[in-house]
């Protein structure tokens, strides 16, 4: 082999090196950004740490008119420049902490525009908020749609969790989680959370008229509706399944997408495998939990059933084989006031139907704790409410009266959540937000012991009719706030039999 050819080949070898050790955003930041934002970065980064090191001072430097970097003085004396591809860098790895607990992030990692992310304001904001907005990202079936879904609650990535969600494509960590009442979880970074506080996505108090998705449906069973006509003059005949569920569907049929796979399987009566059609309905915040019965044959469809969405979280699929050119005019999805969703399907006989669209719209929908603390030189609100937590709950765990011990433990429930709005840094919100979850994992079913115990002392023993009228209250209430957190469907059950109970 040649020199000149050896060398080529030692370039090629290091260009994919490079390639696959620095992710594409990296390698595609600005090392340089306009005059206006590089005032900005160093009025942001002035005095905040780089790598523990206080900065005493930044400026502005240029390489051309266009070109401005920063002159970063540290409180050891040294002097640094730093590049915009550095500061990005260092942002993504913690290495940068701002003042007033804030941190920086970079919404692209092919621009130097960056915003601000204040974490005290975050954390008061959510822990405040009842309510989530999703908007579904590209590649989903729901791209564009927008959902709200209630809060259960938000809390920190535990240790362990951090390896399992590590960074997003661009870099950034992963750090808090957010449990919805249906179930799912929503895993934010920093940037996530700059970006949904800015988009309005944390709602504190819902309006009456939003909808608001919590418990997931159930399926229950699938009912094949037989095929009859629709448009006698076009003879198109309709047929469908109607999925019926546990509660009433909250959903708008536009939330309720299909699409058409293609999959490669083995057919299981000639053993080949071939490429397969099959047409897969989904339905959002539905769960299957049980075996639903489907259909081997339904007009053109086979194999019809219900499968759960591996990928996404609280997803369900009315799923059929297909053949895909008899398959000529879409499902239409109705939702009915029967707690189901009706997915109709079409046949058309007369082959001169062309107009799909002029057909669709001719559609009318039917109708324990120990921990460390920390010392300040004068107490502050986070460390009132933190502490009289911490006695309420030494003062719960000395009480042998079952019912004042929940209400104890209740009371330091809320005294937690009031030191987690005062925190001022991220020790003392995870703080918080740990002994919260401490209880939260005990207290669903100390309150459901408590209240099966009173129930049955009511049928056993005369009492005071106010005094029973009382305690039917409190029982209420209990079972009300364990119903926001009990995480078991076992649990849940068990809490709405005892409210049909106590009503």
């Amino acid at each position: 082999m040649s020199k000149q050819r050896q060398i080529r080949t030692v370039v090629g070898w290091l260009l994919l090196i490079s390639v696959s050790i620095f992710p594409k955003g990296i390698l595609a930041f600005p090392e340089y950004t306009s005059k206006l934002n590089a005032i900005k970065l160093a009025e942001t980064l002035d005095k905040g740490l780089y790598r523990d090191l206080r900065i005493s001072s930044v400026f502005v430097k240029n390489r051309t008119n266009d070109e401005h970097f920063l002159q970063a003085v540290l409180e050891d004396g040294s002097s640094q420049e730093w590049k915009l591809d550095q500061i990005y860098e260092w942002s993504l790895k913690d290495q940068l902490q701002l003042t007033g607990n804030r941190v920086l992030v970079f919404p692209s990692s092919e621009s130097t525009e960056f915003g601000i992310l204040d974490k005290n304001e975050f954390y008061r904001l959510v822990l405040t908020s009842q309510a989530y907005v999703k908007t579904y990202g590209e590649h989903d079936l729901l791209e564009g749609k927008r959902m709200t879904y209630g809060i259960r609650r938000f809390r920190m990535l535990h240790p362990g969790e951090e390896e399992q969600f590590a960074t997003d494509d661009q870099g950034n960590r992963f750090r808090y989680v957010l449990e919805l009442d249906n179930g799912g979880r929503e895993i934010f970074t920093y940037l996530d959370a700059y970006q949904l506080m800015n988009n309005g996505a944390f709602i504190q108090e819902p309006l009456e008229d939003d909808i608001i998705l919590s418990q997931p449906f159930l399926v229950r069973e699938l009912v094949a509706l037989p095929r009859q006509v629709e448009d006698e003059l076009r003879n198109i005949w309709r047929f469908g399944v109607e999925i019926i569920f546990d509660q009433n569907i909250a959903l708008t049929p536009d939330l309720i997408p299909y699409q058409i796979v293609e999959q490669n399987l083995r057919d299981p009566e000639t053993g080949l495998r071939k490429n397969q059609f099959f047409i897969q309905v989904m339905i959002p915040n539905a769960e299957k939990i049980r075996e639903v019965p489907g259909f081997r044959t339904l007009e053109y469809l086979q194999h019809v059933e219900v499968v759960t969405d591996v990928e996404h979280q609280q997803r369900i699929f009315l799923k059929a084989q297909i053949n895909p050119q008899i398959f000529e005019l879409p499902p239409f999805v109705e939702v009915t006031s029967n707690n189901s969703i009706v997915v109709n399907f079409f046949s058309v006989t007369d082959q001169s139907v062309t107009r799909r669209q002029q057909f669709l719209e001719s559609r009318i929908p039917i109708a324990g704790l120990q921990s460390a603390f920390f010392s300040y030189p004068q107490e502050t609100e986070f460390e009132r409410y933190y502490l009289q937590a911490v006695e309420q709950i030494r003062s719960a765990q000395r009480q042998s009266n079952l019912h004042l011990k929940i209400e104890t433990y209740l009371n330091a429930l809320d005294s937690l959540h009031e030191a987690a709005l005062q925190a001022q840094n991220d020790q003392e919100i995870a703080q918080a937000l740990l002994q919260r979850d401490t209880l939260l994992k005990t207290l669903p079913d100390l309150i459901i012991s408590n209240t099966q115990r009173k129930i049955l002392e009511s049928t056993q023993m005369e009492q005071d009719s106010i005094q029973m009228e009382e305690t039917r209250r409190q029982l209420l209430s209990h079972l009300d706030r364990a119903a926001d957190f009990a995480p078991q469907r076992e649990q849940q059950q068990k809490i709405a039999s005892l409210r049909n109970i106590l009503r």
